[in-house]
């Protein structure tokens, strides 16, 4: 009878000791993992205009969030968190998430502009209009780069355009309407397509040019 009395007895401290110690380590990894929802706003060195398109992340755990055209970001982090501030053209700032102030908070971050300074860059034109014709119709063409140039000429483009057959003609409608808009957002929203870089537009300047030879 005893015996089994003391069984009971050792059984009840060791779950109460067991409760005990889990109900601990909860508490403290509550209060250690405790999440505040940090908002704010990102703003140049001198407060005068917010910053778009800042990168708001933890190192270490990869979570993160970016300002929005306003400046304004708001996203859920640990408290103890190590955050990372950066954008282009500014230089990186660390932020810690406090412990004591709560689930909320907002803050204003200062973005200090960072200065790149590049080589400079030496042009030399050509010092006449006829050496630059010369040099140009000077260069040597393999037989690939021949057939290139040839390929991008406007007289055998329109011939494809002629020849070619309107198979899934609402496929190519539809793709033709999306790649119209999508040039219209691109020339509303960033700079347009530089003119130097287009093939067509090459090929028919070195045809201009052995025309007038």
């Amino acid at each position: 009878m005893k015996k089994a009395y003391f069984t009971y007895l050792f059984r009840v401290a060791l779950l109460l000791t067991l409760v005990l110690g889990t109900g601990q380590k909860l508490f403290s990894q509550t209060e250690k993992e405790q999440i505040v929802q940090l908002s704010g706003l990102v703003m140049n060195g001198d407060s005068t205009q917010t910053v778009f398109g800042v990168h708001i992340f933890n190192p270490s755990t990869g979570r993160g969030t970016i300002s929005d055209y306003k400046g304004w970001f708001s996203k859920a982090f640990y408290a103890g968190d190590t955050l990372v501030f950066s954008s282009v053209n500014h230089k990186n700032r660390t932020f810690v998430v406090p412990n004591n102030v709560g689930d909320r908070l907002t803050v204003i971050i200062a973005m200090e502009e960072e200065i790149t300074q590049l080589p400079d860059v030496e042009i030399n034109p050509f010092p006449s209009e006829e050496l630059f014709k010369e040099a140009i119709l000077a260069m040597s063409l393999n037989e690939d780069q021949q057939n290139v140039l040839n390929s991008y000429d406007p007289e055998f483009v329109q011939r494809l355009v002629q020849t070619m057959p309107l198979e899934g003609s609402a496929d190519m409608n539809y793709r033709y309407l999306m790649n119209q808009q999508f040039n219209n957002l691109q020339y509303n929203s960033g700079p347009r397509t530089n003119p130097l870089l287009n093939p067509f537009a090459w090929a028919q300047f070195i045809k201009t040019l052995k025309k007038k030879k």
